[in-house]
């Protein structure tokens, strides 16, 4: 049934915002946070199948509208207007803006001064830009000509990387629309092949042609799109700095059809299973989603080093929140005014309290990676009793000149009409913190009192490691054949050994793997290595593996050893070169 269907829109923004967030920069979707409405004064006329007002919603439209109309057994769109368009507003007086998706409501013609709209048949229309598109107003508009593909901002040409029409249902969803009074279906996959018939896009470095469409209703096209955005990214090269506009510092009030920056709750506590983080157990999501569930807000992910555990935390903390998180990597260096805040000095010989990382956002997760990396319980010793649900004061003034001045408190719940000394958190906000269990016993310790707090999931390496190696390969080359019946995979032998003297995630066998492809051409995981492989396999070890293995015991390095010459089939040179470097990471 079409309910059923899943529709990966939801998990392309997720990723999307993810990969720019890593880039400084930022991704908008003009139009989202209306819902289901337009906004003031926005109104659609049905006779004309444009604006009822087209000087005040034309200017900055919460909506991007075509039209489409019967011809003979088919459809065409057709653009309401002649040559260029504003399809919606962005808030880029940041500018950290580098992709931006619009809502595009198709309204049929079923006769003369007669337009049929049903917002089950939007689409969405998808742009992404190499880098941040220049600063501007809180609610800059987009001009785009669908004729030639040419797009404007601020009057300006603006160069894309990548546009397409995202289907956000099922092909065959269909409506009956009354064209001269007779019925007569209409089905999205008839209104997405018309639009794109119509749209012309004229991407950077490529031809201009009919705007691509990707059917998210289907994982393969996901894929895809994930795919194609990352190769057009990689063919362009670094991103050249913008140099930042000057402005007045009054910037434009930002107008209510523009980009959604705010924080998006989820349907529900539910984290699903991150596709691109391939080797992670589903009983760890079944874990998180039982913690969520139970009560827990927070979450505590351990494990061996390279797992995924923090691209794991990034996934949990941008589904909760759409996402707006806040990382940071733990330090020895730390104490609690980094992150709860402290007396610093502000100028002309005075002294305020200045938030720390945590209480700037206290409306969003934070995320500490490798947080037994600093003395946990001085660092966020603060909030233990805001943990356990009560308030705690804080030893800082509201004004340090006056002794008997307010002092702040961390309040444990959400309270809108916060005082100035009161911390109130926001409902979004959370911990979600690593730790690498292979560093407990030599970095600091967490108390029971803080580790009831919250809830541990633990994030272990794959126990298939041939398995794990063969899903990455098809999908870095989804044409690959895969390997033949009963091939051996001789990394995955010598990983799965590693594994028995000290665990190690996937993060650096991908490395390994990336380092012997860079070495040799058409590398073969799965058959008896070549001489040259040989070699390739054994740089990698040097490079990659052996780092990840400092420390370990004489008996062990002599047993990975003897399994390195076993499994490559080393010769004895060779494998006096994998002895020695061996021997020299044991104590």
């Amino acid at each position: 049934m079409e309910d059923e269907t899943r529709i990966y829109e939801v998990d392309f923004f997720r990723w999307f915002k993810d990969r720019l967030k890593d880039k400084g920069l930022q991704f908008s979707q003009c139009g989202f946070k209306l819902k289901d409405g337009l906004g003031s004064r926005h109104d659609i006329n049905l006779e004309t199948g444009f604006w009822k007002e087209p000087n005040y919603s034309a200017n900055k439209p919460p909506r991007w509208l075509y039209q489409i109309e019967p011809v003979g057994e088919g459809w065409k769109a057709t653009n309401p207007v002649t040559g260029a368009l504003n399809l919606g507003a962005i808030n880029a007086s940041q500018e950290d803006k580098a992709g931006v998706v619009f809502r595009l409501v198709p309204l049929v013609r079923q006769g003369m001064n007669d337009y049929f709209r049903d917002d089950s048949l939007e689409v969405h229309a998808l742009f992404v830009f190499h880098g941040a598109t220049p600063q501007g107003s809180s609610a800059e508009p987009f001009q785009f000509d669908p004729d030639s593909g040419a797009m404007k901002f601020k009057g300006a040409a603006l160069p894309y990387l990548l546009a397409g029409l995202l289907g956000v249902k099922p092909r065959d969803h269909g409506v009956e629309v009354s064209i001269a009074g007779t019925s007569r279906p209409l089905t999205y996959g008839e209104v997405i092949d018309a639009l794109a018939a119509d749209i012309t896009v004229s991407p950077e470095g490529g031809a201009a042609g009919a705007i691509p469409v990707y059917d998210l209703s289907e994982k393969a096209e996901f894929e895809r799109l994930k795919k194609d955005i990352s190769d057009a990214w990689k063919a362009a090269g670094p991103v050249a700095p913008l140099a930042a506009a000057a402005g007045t510092g009054l910037e434009d009030e930002e107008d209510e059809a523009a980009d959604d920056d705010e924080i998006v709750a989820p349907a529900s506590l539910h984290i699903p299973e991150m596709t691109d983080l391939l080797g992670i157990d589903p009983a760890v999501y079944r874990q998180i989603n039982a913690a969520l569930a139970s009560g827990k807000q927070h979450i505590m992910l351990y494990g061996p080093p390279g797992t995924g555990k923090t691209t794991l935390a990034r996934h949990i903390a941008t589904v909760l929140t759409g996402g707006k998180w806040t990382l940071v990597t733990g330090s020895s260096d730390w104490s609690s005014q980094d992150i709860i805040g402290g007396y610093q000095p502000i100028g002309s010989g005075s002294v305020a309290f200045i938030p720390g990382v945590l209480l700037r956002r206290f409306d969003r997760p934070l995320i500490i990676d490798e947080l037994n990396r600093c003395d946990i319980d001085k660092v966020i010793g603060p909030l233990f009793t805001v943990l356990s649900g009560q308030q705690t004061t804080l030893p800082y003034r509201l004004d340090i000149e006056d002794k008997d001045s307010l002092q702040y408190v961390i309040l444990p719940e959400s309270k809108p009409s916060a005082a100035a000394h009161e911390f109130a958190p926001g409902p979004h906000w959370r911990l979600v913190a690593t730790i690498n269990s292979i560093d407990k016993a030599s970095l600091y310790q967490m108390s029971y009192a803080l580790a009831r707090r919250f809830g541990w999931v633990y994030v272990d390496a794959p126990r298939d490691t041939e398995g794990f190696i063969e899903a990455f390969l098809r999908k870095e080359e989804p044409a690959w054949a895969g390997p033949a019946a009963g091939a051996p995979c001789p990394l995955a032998s010598f990983w799965g050994a590693i594994n028995t003297v000290r665990v190690i995630g996937p993060a650096p066998i991908i490395d390994a793997i990336k380092a012997v492809q860079a070495m040799e051409d058409d590398a073969e995981f799965f058959t008896a290595p070549t001489p040259s492989m040989k070699e390739a396999l054994l740089d990698s070890v040097d490079m990659v593996l052996l780092p990840m293995l400092d420390g370990i015991v004489v008996q062990d390095a002599e047993f990975l050893a003897g399994k390195a010459i076993e499994v490559f089939g080393l010769d004895t040179a060779q494998g006096e070169r994998i002895k020695a470097r061996m021997a020299s990471v044991a104590v």
